[in-house]
């Protein structure tokens, strides 16, 4: 037998009523607070000297005191290829990585950072002026771990191997020395041309000294980024390093590599 709404108590269709607004207000709290809930997404970063996961930690916080719909989780992995390794081991959703160090093929760039630019520096009064100068001597290379893939298609294109040029890992910290006991006869750098890495080679040598630190020239910077696209050929600015004297005292041609905030293309779009 059955019975109709309309002819239930009026208690009991009052009660059932109350019953379905309850269960639609608790549905629709449910379902704002799961749209309205942060995404945290794990950014994997990682530079030699920890400052990729500082700025980044920095970025997290700001994210969190503004109560962003997107939140960071910052894996510092400690170095630029071991950042990619954990991107590509599905470690982490994000990555910030250089151009030329890894398996991108997962990622999709959210946003270009900076570029790292490619120095090579003679100490003062050095008789080296070119990179066919380097033949037989030894290069200290800071990071060599992430610089690899420069000194490869250097060693290609000026065939440094037939020429003898040995590359040598160095520490920061180690330089002075090594100069001095001519461990180590240039330097090669990539870093980004900002004030306090600008500072570190100024302190090369010092504004009051005689001589000062040469850049050596890439003269074949457009052919090696002709081949390789991870790098591009770019005129470094007259004084960029040092004003007075000027350091480099004329644009200089060398290479650049970009640094970018990668996403795995299975994250959202959103």
């Amino acid at each position: 037998m059955e019975v109709t709404f309309t002819r239930l108590p009026r208690w009991l269709r009052v009660a059932f009523v109350a019953a379905m607004a309850v269960l639609a207000g608790a549905f629709g709290l449910y379902a704002y607070r799961t749209m309205t809930q942060p995404v945290t997404l794990t950014v994997a970063v990682g530079s030699y000297d920890g400052d990729a996961a500082r700025i980044m930690s920095a970025i997290a916080s700001e994210l969190a005191s503004t109560k962003s719909p997107v939140r960071l989780k910052v894996l510092d992995k400690g170095s630029a290829p071991e950042a990619v390794k954990a991107f590509s081991g599905g470690q982490a959703d994000l990555a910030v990585v250089r151009g030329d160090i890894g398996d991108l093929s997962a990622a999709r760039t959210v946003a270009l950072l900076t570029h790292g630019v490619v120095l090579l520096v003679a100490p003062p009064g050095s008789t080296i002026d070119s990179i066919q100068a380097l033949k037989g001597k030894t290069v200290g290379v800071i990071a060599r771990n992430a610089n690899q893939k420069v000194i490869d298609v250097l060693t290609h294109e000026y065939d440094l191997d037939q020429a003898k040029v040995q590359f040598k890992d160095i520490a920061p910290g180690d330089i002075p020395q090594a100069l001095k006991l001519k461990q180590v006869h240039t330097l090669l750098i990539v870093t980004p041309i900002s004030e306090k890495y600008l500072a570190m080679l100024r302190d090369l040598s010092p504004r009051a000294g005689k001589q000062q630190f040469e850049l050596l020239p890439i003269e074949s910077a457009g052919a090696i980024a002709a081949l390789s696209r991870a790098y591009e050929s770019y005129e470094l600015p007259k004084g960029t390093i040092r004003g007075s004297p000027p350091i480099p005292d004329d644009d200089l041609t060398t290479l650049r590599v970009p640094f970018y905030l990668v996403a795995n293309s299975k994250v959202d779009n959103d």
